[in-house]
């Protein structure tokens, strides 16, 4: 139950961070995929959040991309990193999106093979994330949160 834990406290890190007092701000959210390696040593790390957008590809019928989830992730993301620069001297740092994500709802149903849908296991995914966020840890960084809204079963 570790993920109701972390989820909880990111929940409860970015309400405060979205309820302090809002003040004019030089800082920006900035696209991890554009920023040179000098640009990255530049931030201001105790104030900067990374934002890492996950999204499952899975089918979502005949009509829908298969990359239904990680699209509402990443402007999740995008509306949460704006809601955090809001706050004087917060910047926010986007991660590439991760298409990786577990089961998908073709799994609930006991159907494990659908076309567009590519699933890893529940310990592959998080081993992934705490190895992203040992090493921005290492790096510096104190802010590190995941987007994901998918609702897999786990088994």
């Amino acid at each position: 139950m570790w993920g109701k834990t972390i989820v909880n406290r990111c929940a409860s890190i970015l309400l405060c961070l979205c309820i302090l007092p809002a003040a004019p701000s030089f800082a920006q959210i900035y696209d991890m995929r554009e920023m040179a390696t000098v640009d990255i040593r530049d931030l201001d790390l105790a104030r900067t959040v990374i934002i890492i957008p996950e999204g499952i590809l899975e089918q979502h019928g005949p009509y829908l991309p298969s990359y239904t989830d990680g699209y509402r992730n990443e402007y999740y993301a995008q509306r949460i990193a704006e809601s955090i620069v809001e706050r004087d001297g917060w910047s926010v740092l986007i991660f590439p999106p991760i298409p990786l994500g577990v089961g998908g709802a073709n799994q609930i149903a006991k159907k494990h093979i659908f076309p567009g849908t590519y699933h890893v296991h529940f310990s592959t995914l998080r081993a992934m994330f705490m190895d992203l966020a040992s090493e921005l840890g290492e790096a510096g960084f104190e802010w590190v949160f995941v987007i994901s809204h998918h609702c897999a079963q786990r088994h």
